[in-house]
């Protein structure tokens, strides 16, 4: 059985109560200013959202490409760093924040070889790990240790993570899978998780394309056995929530546990 394993739903811990300082902010000290700088290194469209817990109001950038914005601006008399922290909440998350229409008729592809057939382990909206706006549309395929792993639909890698090779049952695992995040051109994402160590066969900025081979089963992560769990998500203000798709020409709540899959 597998457990629930490590999705991609924010790309970096954001500002906590603890004051937890985000890597993608900073300061500058201009005379009596003090200027909040973000910096995205995301490809994709990402965007931060700042809420301002004094006041009860966010505001929101959103980024199309990697980019340095001064997004706040203080007098030095009324507020330091730290005060900043504790006021404001920064989150850095993926896709354009505005709704957008995404293509729901597309026919994405199976994630393996023409030819091969792998059984669903775990199939979309269950009680046990896929359930949740993360997480509830996922699939997984029962797969050996080393299979082949293909594109379900052409994009641009975005976020990868091969160094791992530790797994199991406890929670300590979940940051230890290995991963693939790929950017769609209608604004969506896959992402593909529990690859092997050094499974990963692309790296970030490349364009990849539908049914190429992109790495390789394994079973790290927070999972108890080989298996490939994939899912696809659409951005929203309150971050990435996964939806149902057309997989290889059928609806995906018709993958249902136990049954095979054939690509042919």
């Amino acid at each position: 059985m597998v457990l629930r394993i490590f999705i991609i739903l924010l790309l970096f811990v954001s500002c906590s109560e603890n004051i937890k300082k985000p890597s993608y902010i900073s300061f500058e000290h201009q005379n009596d200013s003090i200027f909040v700088i973000a910096k995205n290194n995301v490809i994709s469209t990402s965007f931060l959202k700042i809420e301002d817990k004094i006041n009860k109001k966010d505001t929101i950038f959103d980024f199309n490409k990697p980019n340095t914005l001064t997004v706040l601006k203080f007098h030095k008399s009324k507020i330091d760093t730290n005060a900043i922290y504790k006021n404001y909440k920064f989150t850095l998350n993926y896709g354009a924040s505005s709704a957008q229409e995404y293509d729901t008729l597309y026919n994405y592809g199976l994630p393996f070889l023409k030819g091969k057939r792998y059984k669903v382990l775990q199939a979309q909206n269950t009680n046990f790990t896929h359930k949740g706006a993360g997480s509830k549309y996922a699939i997984d395929f029962k797969m050996n240790v080393g299979q082949e792993i293909c594109a379900i639909r052409g994009g641009v890698v975005v976020k990868t993570k091969s160094d791992s090779n530790k797994g199991g049952s406890s929670k300590k695992y979940l940051k230890e899978a290995n991963i693939i995040f790929v950017f769609h051109n209608d604004g969506t994402f896959a992402q593909y998780a529990h690859l092997k160590k050094d499974g990963v066969l692309v790296k970030v900025g490349d364009t990849i394309k539908k049914g190429q081979v992109i790495g390789y089963s394994g079973n790290t992560g927070m999972s108890t056995e080989p298996h490939l769990h994939f899912v696809v998500y659409k951005p929203t203000k309150n971050g990435l929530v996964s939806f149902p798709y057309i997989l290889d020409s059928i609806p995906t709540k018709r993958y249902k546990k136990g049954r095979y899959a054939y690509n042919n």
